[in-house]
């Protein structure tokens, strides 16, 4: 969600890890899940619900989103969100960000479903985006994920969908692991009308990766 739908929270997230001393290569719920256990583990969840009910006050629609949702309104294509944000963080994007929209553009935002970390596996399992597709009756192979990190894309690769990287000064590295990759999101209208080539090297990556 942060980093796509919204412009990222990158301090806050580095921060977060730092305060939580997270190991590079870990994610930070993995680790916190994973690797800690009773108070430690418990202590951890707060802290990181407190760092995330900060990141919300900075809250911000992602340049270009607009006109990407109206582009995939006018040609019913659908739209849920995958996200490992808290519940909280979710609907302080619907209820507050999103309120304040002018009244035409709040229709643009009917996100349906849309997976919390609540949900579990949370990424990069693609458990969330399969869930979607059968609940939409939409072959995985019909979507794309779009993200702005490195296990967004692995997401979308493991489902057999379309990865497509939100691309930043800071994520360039994950380029590699997506089919494409935009500068801003709205990009993405281009290459849905006109079409894009898709290299099959990534999922080959992730397979060599995964043995």
């Amino acid at each position: 969600m942060d980093g796509t739908l919204t412009t990222p929270i990158n301090e806050y997230l580095k921060q977060m890890r730092r305060e939580i001393k997270v190991p590079d290569g870990m994610g930070t719920l993995e680790y916190v899940d994973s690797c800690l256990e009773g108070e430690a583990r418990e202590q951890a969840h707060r802290r990181i619900l407190e760092i995330e009910t900060e990141a919300m006050e900075h809250m911000e629609l992602s340049p270009g989103l607009m006109e990407l949702l109206q582009f995939l309104q006018d040609n019913g294509v659908r739209t849920g969100v995958i996200t490992r944000n808290n519940k909280l963080a979710v609907d302080h994007l619907i209820n507050n960000v999103v309120s304040r929209q002018p009244q035409e553009h709040k229709g643009l935002f009917a996100f349906d479903p849309v997976l919390d970390r609540s949900f579990k596996p949370t990424k990069p399992s693609p458990d969330s985006l399969l869930y979607i597709s059968r609940l939409w009756g939409i072959p995985p192979e019909a979507l794309m994920m779009v993200g702005d990190h490195g296990d967004d894309l692995l997401c979308g690769v493991r489902a057999g969908s379309v990865a497509a990287l939100l691309r930043y000064d800071d994520n360039r590295h994950f380029e590699l692991q997506a089919h494409v990759a935009v500068d801003r999101i709205d990009q993405l209208v281009e290459c849905l009308t006109l079409g894009f080539e898709a290299s099959s090297a990534i999922a080959d990556r992730d397979r060599a990766k995964a043995c």
